[in-house]
């Protein structure tokens, strides 16, 4: 699971996170849907997708829908893998809910690096 990317900020990650799942689950993803998932503006989604459009992880056009490049979608596979390695180490392991192991499992993504997720993952399996 090393990665080949280099980490961009918790939020953009955040955000990256979200369309890989509204991609997943819609084959795309739009402002009004990010910020929904998120519980954030907008403005909030428009300024984070410029931003990831600048990283050549999507393509975004003002009303159209969000599309991942195929780097943002190896990016956004490897984040929601990484989240669901800790949500599955909490419940599983720590013997926490599936909801407050969401919840850790969001902040500790940002915090441990793709190595240290990875031995996680590997003592899981």
């Amino acid at each position: 699971m090393s990665s080949p990317f280099t980490r961009l900020s918790r939020s953009a990650e955040d955000y990256l996170e979200a369309i890989g799942h509204l991609c997943r689950e819609n084959g795309r993803a739009q402002v009004s849907d990010v910020a929904a998932m998120l519980n954030v503006k907008k403005p909030s989604v428009t300024a984070a997708v410029h931003q990831l459009a600048e990283e050549g992880l999507i393509t975004y056009r003002r009303y159209a829908p969000i599309e991942l490049t195929e780097k943002g979608r190896q990016y956004a596979d490897h984040v929601i893998r990484a989240h669901d390695t800790l949500q599955r180490f909490l419940a599983e392991a720590a013997g926490l809910t599936q909801e407050r192991a969401d919840k850790i499992a969001c902040q500790m993504e940002h915090i441990l690096t793709m190595e240290e997720i990875e031995q996680i993952e590997q003592r899981l399996d």
